[in-house]
């Protein structure tokens, strides 16, 4: 496995010699330092049930799936297994938000017997159904979601802390995508249970109920989804955005408005508030067809003879066939030629990018023939033409699209390309639309540059030693 495409684990349970939590199997040699950072983070909470924290820990992802089963003393049945993925500083730093919310809670029952890391291909194996499910509840319970994205509006980086009324995980699902079009961040760093809101390095933490006044943290803005909504303008988009995310419209909002990644705050509430204040378009109505004319009575063929012309065919052959009018023998005056359609024929077969993008099947289509085309590239130079092609995709979708899609990239451009090649190339898909870096000369090389200062200064002297001469 690449560096790309490894995770570390350590599974934490009751140890009697420290009388708490503790490492107790993991695929590090040494556990000390993790076991320090992580300690504030291991405890999830009261009551049974599974909670999930994602954190930047020592300059890496960390993904904690937290386990409570209960009992007299519930103490000793915590289980915690933490998985240490790639750097933070990574484009695609993996398991991503999405990956670690719709795949973390089942990850337990991949954990190795032997001390070895995990293979990332393996752990998001399932993540296209898993994501599938949780993207329908997150839609399907999206109301819930705007007092949070009002809270995100007026507060555009502070961290946040709910009072949870729901899944937190499905909201967080559904609060991700949202921010991800409207505010172009969301929250990348979170923990899906805690008992207050006190702890550091969790953008967004969510409460079972709110402790008590002295336990309030002063550097979080707190999000009752139990209030009602402010009605102020904040209020008035956040419930747009979450009507539009519920019904599929969001991608197709930003777009219209001109939306993108560089806009700062300001604009985009602008281009929101303005969408609020259009008038309602008017449903054009359904044109009516008229019925058609009732066919006339035909006239009686005249008995064929020798001489004329077989009869027509059926007409179930004629339905089976290519359209086609078939004339009457009825005299009558000549017709005038009408233009007609050509039947369609065979053609060369359409392009992935050519399809329609307003269906998903055909986006999945498109991405699934790229990752087919890298499977069967043997070169460096195939890998690249094909990755032009995945840069194209990646401009017409939704980043939430493709920063979910990326880590199926991954151990094919592990396969194909040198290893400084993969990072910058999963930034650029990240962000499609930066304006590509000018290519410098070779001539401004600096070591042309100095081999022609030593050549000047020779020439300098030989013509110096001419005149003199």
């Amino acid at each position: 496995m690449g560096r790309y495409s490894s995770v570390d684990w350590i599974l934490f349970e009751w140890d009697e010699r420290r009388t708490g939590l503790g490492p107790v199997r993991s695929s590090l040699e040494d556990t000390r330092g993790w076991y320090h950072q992580l300690g504030p983070w291991l405890d999830p909470g009261p009551a049974p049930g599974v909670s999930l924290c994602r954190l930047m820990v020592d300059g890496r992802v960390v993904v904690l799936s937290r386990t409570r089963t209960g009992g007299s003393d519930s103490r000793r049945t915590i289980r915690v297994q933490a998985y240490l993925g790639g750097s933070a500083a990574n484009a695609s730093a993996m398991p991503n938000v999405r990956q670690a919310l719709a795949l973390a809670p089942g990850w337990g029952s991949l954990l190795p017997a032997d001390p070895e890391p995990l293979d990332l291909a393996v752990l998001l194996r399932p993540y296209a159904d898993a994501s599938a499910a949780l993207d329908r509840r997150a839609r399907a319970e999206a109301a819930a979601l705007a007092p949070i994205v009002s809270e995100a509006l007026r507060g555009h980086r502070e961290p946040l802390s709910v009072a949870a009324q729901g899944e937190a995980v499905v909201q967080l699902w559904g609060l991700v995508d949202i921010l991800d079009l409207v505010l172009g961040r969301y929250p990348e760093t979170f923990s899906t249970y805690e008992s207050d809101d006190l702890k550091q390095g969790a953008e967004v933490i969510f409460l079972q109920q709110w402790p008590g006044p002295s336990s309030r943290a002063a550097h979080r803005r707190r999000v009752d989804l139990r209030a009602p909504d402010q009605s102020d303008l904040y209020g008035e988009i956040a419930a747009m955005v979450v009507a539009a995310y519920a019904d599929r419209r969001l991608p197709g909002l930003v777009k219209r408005l001109r939306i993108h990644d560089g806009m700062a705050l300001e604009e985009r509430v602008e281009l929101l508030g303005a969408a609020l204040r259009e008038p309602p378009k008017p449903v054009p109505a359904e044109p009516r067809t008229p019925p058609p004319p009732e066919p006339a009575e035909p006239a009686p063929a005249p008995p064929p003879s020798a001489s004329s012309p077989p009869p027509p065919p059926p007409a179930s052959a004629v339905a089976s066939g290519p359209r086609r009018r078939v004339p009457s023998e009825r005299p009558g005056p000549t017709p005038v030629p009408r233009e007609e359609t050509p039947a369609p024929g065979p053609s060369a077969p359409v392009s992935p990018l050519a399809r329609p993008e307003a269906q998903p099947v055909a986006v999945r289509d498109a991405f699934d023939y790229f990752l087919a085309e890298l499977a069967e590239a043997t070169t460096a130079g195939a890998a690249r033409g094909i990755l032009r092609d995945v840069h194209a995709w990646a401009r017409t979708r939704p980043p939430a699209d493709v920063r979910s899609r990326l880590h199926a990239l991954v151990p094919q451009l592990e396969r194909l390309l040198p290893d400084d090649e993969v990072n910058p190339i999963l930034r650029d898909l990240l962000d499609p639309d930066a304006p590509a870096e000018a290519v410098r000369s070779a001539w401004l090389d600096p070591r042309w540059l100095v081999l022609a200062a030593v050549l000047l200064v020779v020439l300098v002297l030989q013509v110096v030693t001419t005149v003199l001469r």
